[in-house]
């Protein structure tokens, strides 16, 4: 008889999961040892850290629309994996997390050392994962593991997707099928065939007739426009009517913000034509969002006002749809196609609006400077972070993708980063905590090895997640990794004012770390220097660290609009 290890591990082949990060630990030995056969088919990742991790299976479900696994032993899973996990949980990353009881078998009522059956004397690893995941089940028998896969990763890329988690027993893991017992086993392809949804033709006809008599139409693309992978579709319903984008936090870099009907980032720290215009808009079309409190400024009424304007909004889940806002009309579907049915409903009725629409736009991004302030241009040293962001985006070309963490840098980012293309931005939003983008940036660089790939972070961030450069060394994985070092906690100090405490770091060398890791490290001291430090580590064979000296003294109030 076949044992569970084996078969989970053709589950995972026949469901198409070719990636596992993670590291061997407790009951799951017997699945790592599974895996030494099949390495052709699954290529395993072995990380520093389970929230590098967790992390990197994050980051593979947004690139590949698909989950990665997430593999280890219980406790360490469930408490340093959990930050990844977290992420992408909120963040609708699909994600499969195997991991174990470590129950120690019949030993598991007495206080096993690890375990986490919850019994007396254990902790309850499935309680925590069912409250971080869309789905966890618990394994007690070497037939519920492997269905218990199988059902995790249908939850994980079902409707809005999302981790899902399979908590096994030691001896579930380790044990025999019985061929004999029900229900049986059966091959995975049947539960994965599933469609997208998408809204009723009469619902889009009406959202249809809302958008043509709209003077002032506006769309908001958010993290469901990446999830969907609706870029072409959005593009097209923007040029066909006139109509400007601008984007959420997380929907960055869903329309590429070189384009004449870009309007960036909205909100808290949005621009602030973005701003502008959507709150002069008569009708919002939301595409993927759930129109969060730092997207709408705290839901200022200045800005979104549903006693003025209509709001359309699309969404797979239909609790995310008039969520925050009541909605004149809620399109629940696929945003690719629900998008697609606009547009081709729209082509028919040829409206000539687009024109005019575009260079109104345009001069309203002329007036409320676009892009742009005076410390981008600014020679001060240590080197501003406006014009630390500004040297990127001149040497960032479209093919470059760009993993941001959490922190004052993420704000400088995603205000004055200016993507170029669609899905090359990518950040945490979700717990959005620091450490996020290095390992983010590693996966990153896995599943697009010949593109290059970008990861700015701040010292302190980057100091949490060191030991990416080990792994980077490892896997023969070239990242390009700027760090913002100011030598402290820029955020938290903006925040404390003139009562600090508990936020700064001794100089720290980030350079000459990196080179004991066998990395290259570069120091960037002066403006106008980190343009070409950056586009050598980027055209560089092996992974490079550029660690930039940061001014202290430019608060991220700046760029804020409460």
């Amino acid at each position: 008889m076949a044992r569970a290890s084996e078969k989970i591990c053709d589950v995972l082949i026949e469901a198409g999961v070719d990636h596992i990060f993670g590291i061997p630990g407790g009951g799951t030995i017997p699945l790592w040892r599974a895996l030494y056969d099949k390495q052709d088919k699954i290529r395993v990742i072995l990380t520093r850290h389970e929230q590098a991790a967790a992390c990197m299976a994050d980051m593979y479900g947004r690139l590949m629309g698909k989950p990665a696994a997430l593999m280890g032993q219980g406790a360490f899973i469930a408490s340093s994996g959990g930050f990844g996990i977290l992420e992408a949980y909120l963040s609708s990353s699909p994600m499969l997390v195997l991991t174990d009881t470590s129950d120690m078998g019949t030993f598991s009522q007495h206080g096993s050392y690890q375990s986490g059956a919850g019994e007396y004397g254990s902790f309850d690893i499935a309680g925590i994962f069912r409250a971080m995941s869309k789905f966890t089940t618990c394994a007690a028998t070497p037939d519920e593991a492997v269905q218990g896969v199988q059902l995790a990763i249908k939850h994980a890329i079902s409707g809005r997707p999302g981790p899902a988690c399979v908590v096994m027993r030691n001896n579930a893991i380790s044990g025999e099928l019985d061929p004999d017992r029900v229900p049986k086993i059966y091959p995975t392809d049947g539960y994965l065939r599933t469609s997208p949804a998408t809204a009723p033709k009469e619902e889009v006809d009406r959202a249809v007739e809302l958008l043509l008599k709209a003077e002032r139409p506006v769309i908001i693309a958010g993290n469901g426009v990446h999830i969907a992978r609706a870029y072409d579709e959005l593009r097209d319903l923007a040029e066909l009517l006139g109509m400007p984008v601008t984007t959420t936090y997380k929907g960055k870099s869903t329309f590429p913000e070189v384009h004449p009907l870009a309007l960036g980032m909205m909100g808290t720290f949005g621009q602030k034509v973005a701003n502008s215009v959507v709150a002069d808009a008569d009708l919002l079309l939301v595409a993927g969002s759930r129109l969060s409190p730092s997207d709408t400024r705290y839901e200022n009424l200045q800005m979104i006002d549903p006693s003025r304007q209509k709001i359309i909004q699309i969404d797979i889940d239909p609790r995310n749809a008039g969520w925050t806002f009541p909605v004149a009309m809620a399109l629940i579907g696929d945003a690719k196609l629900v998008l697609r049915e606009i547009v081709e409903a729209i082509k028919e009725k040829t409206p000539a609006v687009a024109r005019e629409r575009t260079q109104a736009i345009e001069e309203w991004k002329r007036r409320e400077s676009f892009f742009e302030a005076p410390e981008l241009y600014s020679d001060a040293s240590p080197i501003l972070p406006q014009r630390i962001v500004s040297e990127l985006n001149d040497v960032v070309d479209p093919s470059v993708i760009v993993t941001l963490d959490a922190g004052n840098n993420r704000l400088w980012m995603s205000h004055f980063f200016k993507s170029k293309d669609v899905r090359t931005v990518f950040c945490p939003g979700g717990i959005a905590g620091m450490g996020w983008g290095p390992p983010a940036a590693l996966a990153a660089k896995l599943v697009n090895p010949q593109r290059p790939v970008l990861s700015v972070s701040g010292d302190g961030g980057f100091a949490m997640i060191l030991h990416v450069l080990s792994t980077a060394v490892q896997y023969d994985l070239p990242v390009a990794f700027v760090v913002m070092n100011n030598s402290g906690l820029g955020m938290v100090r903006d925040v404390q004012r003139e009562r600090k405490i508990a936020t700064d770091f001794p100089a720290t060398d980030f350079a000459r770390i990196a080179e004991a890791f066998g990395c290259r490290g570069l120091r960037v001291t002066e403006a106008g220097k980190l343009g070409e430090a950056v586009k050598e580590a980027l055209q560089a064979d092996v992974p490079t660290v550029v660690d930039v000296i940061t001014s202290q003294e430019e608060p991220f109030f700046k760029i804020a609009t409460f």
